[in-house]
């Protein structure tokens, strides 16, 4: 902080109406004689600042807890009523209160507000019917998309087909592009070629950044100073980037095996692959297995009578449903799925019946 300043407040009258009355000489209005309010006081634009000069800090004021009126941080008793000071309060400076409606439009428009002890230009605010749209928007998505999980209906369903699927993950060793920082390149690499790329940024001092600082001292004046700040600037850091080539295992193609019905037990792919004893060119490995088990089935009641739907289970309980019963499953009214987990079977017969 450097060659601080003191100004006076602003203030306007409640009673009467006048209009920038100054925080320090007039602690009351002259037109009225209305005592001051001390959370009236407002920071002037930059044309009405009135300098302070030969004025001694003692503190903020102080409110009188009996008539509410603020004194001086030295006074003992009140100057409006007589009553002791004893256990009063200070006033509550200009950065602890939100801008008042009244004194907030007699600023110009251009003028800066005050917040955090700095200074920035006043944000527009957004207008309420545009929050009232986005909460009501949010608020009907979220509704809309509950009532389409938790409203659902029964409907009948029929089994009409087993289908599963296995698969092995083939691995195969061959050279591979990749580029990495040189100094990280893998062992192994080949056919390399150099680049230079930014690799980091540094950080460096670039002048300085003023702001103009404002402080509510509390006792109708306030303090202004100007706070400087090393200002930076990013410098890109150069290295070197390789391009390469390096011989890996990497995924090549899935063997399957696919089939239908349970009659037929499933099984796992037989791959024919190029199997080596060492790692060489176009040599194949065996990689990971995975396995899905699915069932098909129709709807046969309703209004939605002829829609198709899967659901897919672990293998014990995929064989264990059997296509000459009745499904019963709960159905989303708006999303229009099946809850596979809540199906469950009874007889043809008894449904027929």
């Amino acid at each position: 902080m450097a060659g601080e300043k003191i100004y006076e407040m602003l203030w306007d009258c409640e009673y009467c109406g006048s209009k920038k009355l100054l925080g320090k000489t007039h602690r009351h209005c002259p037109q009225c004689g209305a005592t001051q309010d001390p959370n009236r006081r407002y920071f002037p634009s930059e044309s009405e600042k009135v300098a302070v000069t030969d004025h001694v800090y003692y503190g903020a004021d102080k409110v009188c807890p009996f008539c509410q009126t603020p004194n001086g941080a030295k006074a003992t008793f009140c100057g409006n009523c007589g009553g002791s000071l004893d256990g009063s309060v200070s006033v509550k400076r200009k950065q602890d209160l939100p801008e008042s409606p009244d004194t907030s439009s007699e600023l110009p428009k251009d003028s800066l507000a005050f917040e955090n002890s700095k200074f920035i230009k006043p944000h527009p605010k957004t207008p309420k019917w545009v929050l009232w749209a986005l909460g009501s928007l949010v608020f009907f998505g979220i509704g809309f998309f509950c009532l389409g999980v938790f409203w659902t209906e029964k409907v009948e369903l029929e089994l009409t087909q087993h289908e599963w699927t296995r698969s092995i993950a083939i691995d195969k060793f061959k050279p591979v592009s990749e580029s990495e920082w040189c100094d990280s390149m893998p062992r192994g690499s080949y056919n390399v070629s150099r680049s230079r790329a930014v690799r980091s940024y540094n950080q460096v001092p670039d002048g300085q950044e003023c702001r103009t600082v404002r402080s509510d001292r509390g006792d109708g004046t306030f303090a202004e100073s100007e706070s400087c700040s090393t200002k930076y600037r990013e410098e890109p850091v150069y290295d070197s980037m390789c391009s390469y080539s390096i011989d890996k295992w990497v995924f090549d193609r899935n063997s399957e095996a696919k089939g239908f019905g349970t009659n037929e037990e499933p099984y796992w792919p037989i791959p024919k692959i190029r199997e080596c004893s060492t790692d060489r060119i176009d040599c194949e490995r065996l990689g990971g297995r995975s396995e899905k088990y699915v069932i098909h089935f129709i709807e046969v009641s309703g209004d939605t009578k002829g829609e198709k739907h899967d659901c897919e289970y672990k293998e014990n309980e995929w064989k264990s449903l059997k296509p000459n019963k009745v499904y019963i499953s709960d159905k989303s009214v708006i999303f229009n799925y099946i809850t596979c987990d809540t199906i469950s079977a009874r007889d043809r017969t008894k449904t027929e019946d």
